[in-house]
C-alpha cells in the first residue's frame, strides 16, 4: 500500500510541475505561490517514503528538477519586477514629498530690490 501512495504523489508531482511549466509565460505571482505551497505539501507527504525510491524514480526527480529551472528563472524575473516597482515608487514618493513640503506660518520672505 505504501508504494502505490508514494506512486500517486510522484504522478501528481509529475502532473502539477509539466502544467506549471506549460503555463509559465500566463502564471502570475499567485499561481506560481500556489504551484510552490501545493508541490511542497507533495514533497512533504513523500518524504517517509525517501528510503524505498527506486534508482530509475531518483532519475526522474533529477530530470524534474532540470526542467522546473524555467520555473525558478520565471519566479526569478517576477522578483526582479517587483525590486524594479518598489525601486519606483520610493522614487515617486520622493518627489511627491517634494511638492507637499510644508512650510512654516510664521516664516517671512524678504525681497531686497537693488
Amino acid at each position: 500500500m505504501a508504494p502505490n501512495n508514494f506512486d500517486i504523489l510522484f504522478a501528481e508531482l509529475q502532473v502539477i510541475s509539466a502544467q506549471a511549466i506549460k503555463d509559465i509565460a500566463i502564471m502570475d505571482e499567485d499561481d506560481l505561490a500556489a504551484f510552490v505551497d501545493r508541490r511542497e505539501e507533495i514533497v512533504d507527504a513523500m518524504k517517509p517514503f525517501l528510503p524505498m525510491i527506486s534508482a530509475e524514480t531518483k532519475q526522474l526527480i533529477e530530470q524534474m528538477l532540470q526542467d522546473e529551472k524555467v520555473i525558478v528563472n520565471r519566479m526569478h524575473e517576477l522578483k526582479n519586477e517587483a525590486g524594479e516597482w518598489l525601486q519606483n515608487l520610493g522614487t515617486v514618493r520622493i518627489q511627491q514629498n517634494a511638492y507637499h513640503q510644508s512650510f512654516s506660518i510664521d516664516s517671512l520672505f524678504i525681497d531686497h530690490r537693488k
